[in-house]
């Protein structure tokens, strides 16, 4: 019964391994306008396919996909929405040379894509596809959002910073000049 019980927590530490180590798109969004975003991509090979050729990341809710930026080494596209389908609107894109293919534990940014919004406040994660050389799907993900700060948020953040340490620096003063006064 104990050899039983250590088998299966093995076997359930190598099935949690092999789920944890898996390819990871990332997605940092910044504002562009009223409903408008940049998704700035990037795609880590952590092993889970071992060796893949492209992807393919879709845009739900999505419209007015514009590719903005791409590596030389990849070929890259984007389609917009069919409402006629419907088909949600995606970046495609391919390594050009198989040799320039991600290894295990390699990843690559500059992927760039602007688009609008149309489903709330700001966009959550997008489903994805990893695709062999010839196409075929190898594995299906969710990308990792992490938000940019927008310009003003980060100078209203500096600006508090800065009334913060104006404070500090003031009350140094005032104690400096109360502690020479009983002197």
């Amino acid at each position: 019964m104990k050899i039983s019980f250590i088998v299966a927590t093995a076997a359930a530490l190598v099935l949690t391994a092999s789920l944890s180590q898996a390819t990871v798109i990332t997605t940092a969004y910044r504002p562009f306008g009223a409903n408008s975003w940049v998704a700035d991509f990037t795609i880590r090979n952590d092993g889970t396919p071992p060796s893949f050729a492209g992807f393919t990341i879709d845009f739900p809710n999505a419209t007015n996909l514009a590719l903005l930026a791409s590596p030389a080494t990849w070929d890259s596209l984007v389609l917009q929405p069919d409402p006629s389908i419907p088909a949600f609107g995606f970046l495609d894109s391919f390594v050009i040379n198989p040799a320039n293919m991600l290894a295990i534990g390699q990843s690559i940014g500059g992927f760039q894509v602007s688009f609008s919004y149309l489903a709330g406040a700001a966009p959550g994660p997008l489903p994805f596809v990893i695709n062999s050389a010839t196409f075929e799907p190898l594995f299906f993900g969710s990308t990792t959002v992490t938000r940019v700060p927008e310009p003003a948020t980060a100078l209203s953040l500096a600006f508090g910073l800065g009334l913060l340490g104006l404070r500090s620096v003031r009350a140094r003063i005032a104690h400096r000049n109360t502690s020479e006064g009983n002197a």
